[in-house]
């Protein structure tokens, strides 16, 4: 009897490939980054000053010297003091950093004067991971610190730094104490022109010093340095303020959706 051979075809499995996810903000970490944020000085800029050979990037290190750190010498980085004023060049040392018998080569040097090392940029994001604020134009790396670590800063027309978000974000619940009232309410539209977010402008309310009261602006008892309120009073008084600039937003998100509806029932 003939055993009829039978030819099975295998499907191929598909392999799905995995992808580094950024951790989750810890929410004891937004509430640190709450009140750093209102001590960061927004209206300073930031300009490249270091080159890592490793990266092939040039950085400032005030935006991200963290994410350029040296873990068994991995890193090398190249510090640029400034710019020739009659060159036009960046001031590139002779040798690496303590490294005084290993000259910096013409090919790293070529790759060093590609970059723009005078150009100065805004800060015009806040890493909550990191507690600082960056130039999104010199720094890449905060999108990979934890997820949704990102605050968007731009600056409104009367020159506040605001926060550019929905207000539906995972982090708003512990931001919002230090943001104010809508300044302006903007709309995002996607590829085909229809309006995907509606974004509010909120202006961030700052400190004078860490032991300032967030609420009158005195100073903090030593005894309460681990509050950021002076008193029990003052306490009450902000929660109800931030209760109040709550409902205001709400208000403000409201009356736009209403007058959108009167716009496409005509």
């Amino acid at each position: 009897m003939a055993i009829r051979k039978q030819l099975v075809q295998v499907q191929p499995k598909k392999i799905e490939m995995w992808q580094w996810q950024p951790p989750p903000l810890h929410p004891g970490v937004v509430t640190m980054a709450k009140h750093k944020l209102q001590l960061e000085d927004l209206s300073q800029t930031c300009r490249r000053d270091h080159y890592c050979v490793r990266c092939v990037h040039a950085f400032c290190s005030h935006c991200c010297d963290d994410h350029h750190f040296v873990p068994l010498g991995s890193h090398i980085v190249i510090p640029i003091a400034g710019v020739d004023a009659a060159t036009g060049k960046p001031v590139i040392p002779a040798h690496y950093p303590r490294r005084p018998d290993l000259p910096i080569t013409d090919f790293v040097i070529g790759l060093i004067n590609a970059n723009d090392f005078a150009e100065e940029h805004p800060r015009d994001a806040y890493c909550m991971y990191c507690f600082m604020a960056f130039s999104t134009a010199l720094c890449h790396h905060h999108h990979t610190c934890a997820a949704d670590c990102v605050l968007r800063i731009v600056r409104s027309h009367d020159g506040r730094h605001c926060v550019r978000c929905t207000g539906d974000e995972p982090w708003f619940p512990y931001m919002e104490s230090v943001l104010g009232d809508p300044v302006a309410v903007e709309e995002e539209e996607g590829d085909d022109g229809e309006v995907v977010a509606v974004l509010l402008l909120l202006p961030v309310l700052r400190r004078s010093s860490p032991t300032a009261c967030v609420h009158c602006g005195g100073e903090v008892p030593k005894h309460m340095r681990r509050s950021v309120l002076c008193s029990p009073a003052c306490d009450a008084a902000h929660q109800l303020e931030v209760a109040q600039r709550r409902e205001r937003r709400d208000a403000v998100l409201a009356a736009r959706r209403l007058a959108k509806l009167n716009i496409h029932a005509v």
